[in-house]
């Protein structure tokens, strides 16, 4: 029985914090909540992009290094923003540390 408690409970607090916004704010969102949610993918992908260009992992610790990858990052953004050609970006990347890689 208590499992079944458990999961009761775990489908609560998963579905209520979904289901309550769309309950109370039926119909067009206000603008400011969608001013606030219109920076949430932004903040997403600097959070998954940011840790693996800047931090190095060593003996369970994790260092701020400015190695290869990150000079790598900002060449693939710029060529994205200024191309927007999937291809070029990834070959521009991957071109730029793996030079980097080869001289350090």
């Amino acid at each position: 029985m208590n499992i079944y408690l458990i999961l009761l409970g775990m489908a609560l607090v998963t579905a209520v914090p979904r289901v309550a916004p769309l309950l109370l704010l039926r119909g067009e969102l206000p603008l400011w909540i969608q001013r606030w949610l219109s920076f949430v993918p932004i903040a997403i992908f600097m959070a998954l992009i940011l840790p693996p260009l800047l931090l190095r992992a060593e003996n369970d610790t994790h260092l701020l290094t400015i190695g290869p990858a990150l000079p790598a990052g900002i060449v693939g953004a710029l060529v994205s923003w200024r191309t927007n050609n999937v291809l070029l970006t990834i070959a521009a990347g991957l071109a730029t540390f793996w030079l980097l890689k080869a001289l350090l």
